[in-house]
């Protein structure tokens, strides 16, 4: 079992701080998570920053990234400030 946990607005729009699921990918389990909480969340993972066990998918395989029992994935929506 994968462990998602998500944040900041994310959290808000999914009404839960964290779910667990089965996926192989990145891929897959974006779209489970898109799935389950409808088309704002959906839009909102497009431009989301997405870490499994605390590394950026940018330095992985991106959504290609396989993903296997025990992995922890952290789901962030973009950062803005000043």
């Amino acid at each position: 079992m994968v462990e998602v946990k998500l944040f900041a607005s994310l959290r808000a729009f999914a009404g839960e701080k964290q779910f667990a699921t089965e996926a192989a990918t990145v891929k897959e389990l974006l779209q489970q998570a898109a799935e389950r909480y409808g088309a704002e969340f959906a839009a909102r993972l497009k431009i989301a920053t997405v870490l499994v066990n605390g590394k950026n998918i940018a330095h992985l395989q991106w959504k290609k990234t396989r993903l296997k029992d025990g992995d922890v994935v952290s789901i962030f929506p973009p950062l803005a400030g000043g």
